[in-house]
């Protein structure tokens, strides 16, 4: 009986370690803005436990109640941004004694953060008008004091601005269609595409195309659905467009 036990504590530990968005070499991944979810750290793993990170954010000073507001369980999310310009992150109505981070890469996280809010009372947990760099990946983290452990949350991103060099490429005429049988996207543009990774609209990557040919990809397997598709071209630059998979 003890082995039973045993087995499923294990089978089960395996498991929250495989959520998705439990670490951050495997992060819920926000393809396209505005964002929206809403979720519980219950449904996470506590894999963070350090002292509030060293910030350009006062706020979120090592003294600011012990400064730790990483204790409880996390959930981590990624943005990578195809336009420069500026976001909104927030928490609406967020509880009592929970937290939020910015990060630029997993190695920072507990050391250096890019932004973050914590707050001891029952409010909006706002990081506003926060710079991002197309093509540079960010590390949005919610966690809490050591009590309460989890936290119900609401999490929003919103874009606020676009660098006019980005806003010009954005208005490039291409286009993503499914040809009759509906098992295969075609991009319309000039100038071929490399490759394309495509995404639910819960921003889970759902599809990776590695190497594309004739600006088209298979999508046979995906059942039917709205979805993002990240496609890449040679010079680097990516973009994004949605489509729905009948």
């Amino acid at each position: 009986m003890k082995k039973i036990y045993y087995f499923i504590l294990v089978c089960t530990a395996s498991i929250i370690n495989a959520q998705v968005g439990t670490t951050c070499s495997d992060p819920i991944i926000i393809s396209t803005l505005p964002y929206t979810t809403t979720d519980n750290t219950v449904n996470y793993a506590d894999n963070y436990d350090v002292q509030d990170p060293a910030s350009a954010t006062s706020i979120c000073s090592q003294s600011t109640y012990g400064g730790y507001y990483m204790m409880g369980n996390d959930v981590i999310y990624s943005y990578t941004p195809i336009s420069s310009g500026t976001i909104r992150v927030e928490m609406p109505s967020a509880p009592a004694w929970s937290s939020m981070y910015i990060y630029t890469s997993c190695t920072n996280i507990g050391v250096t953060a890019a932004a973050c809010a914590t707050g001891a009372s029952v409010g909006s947990r706002l990081i506003d008008n926060f710079a991002v760099t197309a093509g540079q990946t960010y590390y949005i983290l919610i966690s809490s004091w050591a009590n309460p452990q989890t936290i119900a949350y609401t999490l929003n991103v919103t874009q606020l601005s676009l660098d006019v060099n980005d806003i010009n490429n954005n208005k490039k005429a291409i286009g993503v269609y499914l040809n009759s049988a509906g098992d295969e996207l075609n991009f319309k543009s000039d100038t071929n595409i490399v490759s394309a990774n495509i995404y639910s609209m819960e921003g889970r990557k759902v599809s990776v195309h590695a190497n594309v040919k004739n600006n088209k990809i298979s999508v046979r397997e995906l059942p039917t659905a709205k979805y993002i598709v990240e496609f890449y071209y040679k010079n680097g630059e990516v973009m994004t467009r949605a489509f729905f998979k009948k």
